[in-house]
């Protein structure tokens, strides 16, 4: 195969890598990590490209080259590999230590497939250069099934606040080309899946993209945007409203710094989002304020998350007043808002007469 016939046969797939490539150059939002993640992720699907036609072109040889089986266990474990390095894209909780972990299943199926022309267990060649598979012929598909699972799990996780708009949109990202992977096997209709997922890749780094427009950089909560968009289109039921003010922020900007007030923030952030419950979705609308909007909860659900990240908050050494309040029927959920906000004032007030006028 030539240059020329690579460029035709693939330039529907090699376009879009560039493409991948010019808006990873070009984003504001997105971090320098989740970038590089990106590029190692078009890199190998790119790679992938020139493995698949390589073997190609081993097929038609007289007889077996020791290339042939080598390619195919190199194609057989990149596939995993791209799939661990694009659930990194979507979260920065995954340390090293957990993506060794990930890698387990990866790294005792590699010596497999590479010893296998030896070995027979997974596959091999004949002389003639026909394929053979093994008893462990489906090992390989069994191990991206795994890793299409982990990923398909980690997004559901990742968008369980996401209105049902959005998580149906990342649905069809994700199940897009495990679906044509699917159709590709039962008909036997070729096994270069690099064109389904960097198609794949390009719909889920725009939509991440648009994502990231939606959210707070220093917390990582959705921003003011999101909540007016989600609050307009109601795609889930709003059952209440909670607003919360963090207390002394300037306090800690102007006598510490404000790297200590950005500490602050994310700090309480972040217990907000892992106490609301999977039924509120927290928000950073301004400097010290959160909104929290529930979908589908009582009134018992949402005074005990308050009270659970009150809790927390202050052992963390920091305070916040909290408001809430629940729909009535017929509200507008803006007019829910400015009750709330109205006892978080009231929980303010409260907090500065206990504290000696000390709350700022």
């Amino acid at each position: 195969m030539t240059l020329l016939d690579f460029t035709l046969k693939n330039y529907g797939m090699v376009f879009e890598l560039i493409g991948i490539m010019v808006l990873l150059f070009v984003s504001a939002h997105i971090s320098r990590e989740i970038k590089f993640r990106t590029i190692c992720v078009v890199g190998m699907l790119f790679l992938e490209t020139i493995l698949f036609n390589l073997e190609l072109w081993t097929q038609t040889l007289p007889t077996l080259s020791i290339l042939r089986p080598l390619l195919t266990a190199t194609i057989y474990s990149i596939y995993p590999v791209i799939l661990i390095v694009m659930l990194q894209v979507t979260t920065t909780k995954l340390t090293r230590k957990h993506v060794l972990l990930l890698m387990i299943p990866e790294y005792i199926c590699i010596p497999l497939f590479y010893s296998s022309q030896w070995t027979h267990l997974v596959f091999y060649y004949h002389e003639d250069n026909h394929y053979a598979g093994g008893p462990l012929a489906d090992l390989p598909y069994i191990l991206f099934g795994f890793y299409a699972l982990i990923f398909m799990m980690h997004n559901a996780i990742y968008l369980r606040h996401y209105s049902l708009r959005n998580r149906l949109i990342m649905l069809y990202i994700v199940l897009g080309p495990f679906i044509g992977v699917a159709i590709y096997a039962l008909t036997n209709s070729g096994n270069d899946y690099s064109a389904l997922f960097t198609s794949a890749v390009l719909i889920y780094f725009t939509f991440i993209y648009i994502h990231k427009a939606r959210t707070d950089p220093m917390t990582k909560l959705l921003n003011r945007q999101s909540l007016y968009q989600d609050i307009e289109e109601q795609s889930r039921p709003i059952s209440g409203v909670v607003s919360i003010d963090m207390n002394d922020l300037k306090y800690l900007n102007d006598n510490f710094g404000h790297e200590a007030g950005d500490i602050a923030l994310t700090t309480i952030a972040l217990i907000m989002a892992e106490n609301c419950g999977s039924s509120g979705t927290p928000y950073r609308i301004g400097g010290d304020e959160f909104i929290i909007i529930y979908s589908d909860a009582t009134e018992d659900m949402i005074t005990q998350a308050i009270a659970v990240m009150r809790r927390k908050i202050t052992d963390a050494s920091y305070t916040c007043a909290f408001g809430y309040a629940m729909m009535l029927p017929g509200e507008s959920p803006f007019d829910a808002v400015k009750r709330s906000d109205i006892e978080m004032y009231a929980d303010k007030a409260e907090l500065k007469k206990v504290s000696g006028g000390e709350i700022r």
